[in-house]
């Protein structure tokens, strides 16, 4: 269908129709990506230790001991997944933390560009905090334009967004990852600094990080044969950004990476997922034909989020983890994809708390209803610093504690009883396009806004 043509759904209330399949990221226009890095959260950690522990079995053993040593920096070998666990390191409420970060020096046309092209700025920081005693969990999204002071000077300066903590502290900027001495100890470095960033932000001490690129979420969605994700456009029913488009017929936009017509549940693939989360509706020359993406990055990581608790459930479902080809095709993306601090022991036990996990409930901090932070400029730069002031993140802390205590209001009081019974102890193939569900539930007309129309062409006069 091109853009000049009706769209079937707009009166009918037809199911939105399937979205054409994308073109590799790669092919993105280098004007673009030099001016406006769209990076992957993705927050996919939980869910690929669910499933390689619960997957992991005969030949699989094999295969994935050639990997534990570069994933699990914690140590342990392969036998580790599949052995007895061990008790995973919680905060002083009883909270296990996790901070999941990604960059993206697996994406040639980063970090073949100039000056590698930011790709080991961490543009996804999401932080996950999970009770391992009632199995409530939130997830709180940190904007990357975050204004933070560092740990050490940088040729940045004294003070930096977030997403510029972890290269500075790794002294890393454009070496490929394949160049990069000693890669685990540097990579944990970065880490641990990025991890301390956090913590003054949120008020939360992550006990544990697992770092991520691209290549992880295409197969990790792929290896559970596609998720489905709740579309929900900002200021416009749907959402479409043709930022991903940029080796299509400008008078078509034919590869329509993202693009769903409108609100509703979408079955995507890997490649569809990794799209949806770097999309933020970046101006380009067929800006005139985008919609649902107003709130721009602080868009993208809810739609980061969105398809991270997608993920989990798909990977604990009935079915995935019983399958050897969809688990030998993760092991086979982990290698230099992922890396963490856990050893393979606690990652035994977070299995066991990823099976009891209900839905993590998404915390924002720019949230229009209850906002603690904003958007200003600092030294030239446009950032996202606190109501309160640029580096007063009490109210932060205060109102992540809220949050936190609404949804799980034991979490003081008892997660800290927690030991061995729930694996915690006290210390410091895929579908090849977009498809909308077929579930009754997920009925995308259920809740059509009047605001649908069909994309403008940019060309149109």
């Amino acid at each position: 269908m091109t853009t000049g043509d009706p769209d079937p759904t707009a009166s009918t209330g037809a199911s939105p129709p399937l979205a054409s399949p994308a073109t590799r990221a790669e092919a993105a226009s280098e004007r673009r990506i030099r001016h406006r890095r769209r990076r992957l959260i993705l927050t996919v950690a939980a869910a690929i230790v669910v499933l390689i522990v619960g997957g992991v079995s005969g030949f699989l053993v094999v295969k994935a001991s050639s990997m534990t040593s570069k994933v699990f920096a914690g140590g342990g070998g392969v036998a580790g997944l599949v052995g007895g666990g061990a008790p995973l390191a919680t905060g002083p409420d009883g909270r296990v933390n996790i901070l999941i970060f990604g960059t993206s020096q697996d994406d040639a046309a980063h970090s073949t560009g100039s000056g590698g092209q930011g790709m080991w700025l961490t543009d996804s920081i999401q932080l996950l905090s999970i009770n391992p005693v009632d199995h409530t969990a939130v997830m709180v999204a940190v904007p990357r334009d975050t204004w933070v002071k560092l740990g050490n000077k940088c040729v940045v300066g004294a003070a930096a967004k977030v997403n510029a903590v972890y290269e500075c502290a790794t002294g890393v900027f454009d070496k490929p990852q394949a160049e990069v001495p000693d890669y685990q100890q540097t990579d944990a470095t970065g880490a641990r600094a990025l991890m301390a960033a956090v913590n003054t932000v949120t008020g939360i001490q992550p006990q544990y990080w697992v770092h991520i690129n691209y290549t992880v979420l295409r197969t990790a969605v792929d290896a559970v044969g596609g998720v489905d994700v709740a579309i929900v456009g900002n200021g416009h029913e749907g959402i479409f950004d043709t930022n991903a488009d940029g080796g299509c017929p400008h008078e078509e936009v034919a590869c329509r990476a993202v693009y769903y017509p409108r609100d509703g549940i979408y079955r995507i693939d890997g490649t569809h997922a990794l799209s949806l989360a770097r999309a933020r509706g970046d101006g380009n020359l067929r800006s005139c034909m985008q919609f649902g993406l107003n709130g721009g990055d602080f868009d993208r990581q809810a739609n980061q989020q969105k398809i991270t608790v997608a993920l989990k459930n798909r990977a604990v479902s009935a079915g995935t983890l019983a399958n050897p080809a969809a688990v030998s095709g993760l092991i086979d993306a982990l290698g230099d994809n992922v890396t963490t601090n856990l050893s393979t022991d606690e990652a035994k036990t977070a299995i066991s708390l990823a099976r009891e996990m209900g839905d993590m409930t998404p915390i924002s901090l720019v949230d229009p209803a209850h906002p603690v932070m904003t958007t200003g400029t600092v030294s030239g730069q446009s950032v996202v610093h606190p109501l309160a002031g640029t580096f007063d993140y009490s109210a932060i802390h205060r109102f992540i504690d809220s949050r936190i205590h609404s949804i799980d209001p034991t979490s003081t009081a008892t997660a800290t009883a927690t030991a061995t019974s729930s694996g915690s102890a006290t210390s410091a193939g895929p579908a090849a396009s977009a498809t909308p569900s077929t579930s009754a539930a997920a009925d995308p007309t259920s809740s059509a806004k009047s605001t649908y129309e069909r994309p403008a062409s940019c060309w149109e006069r």
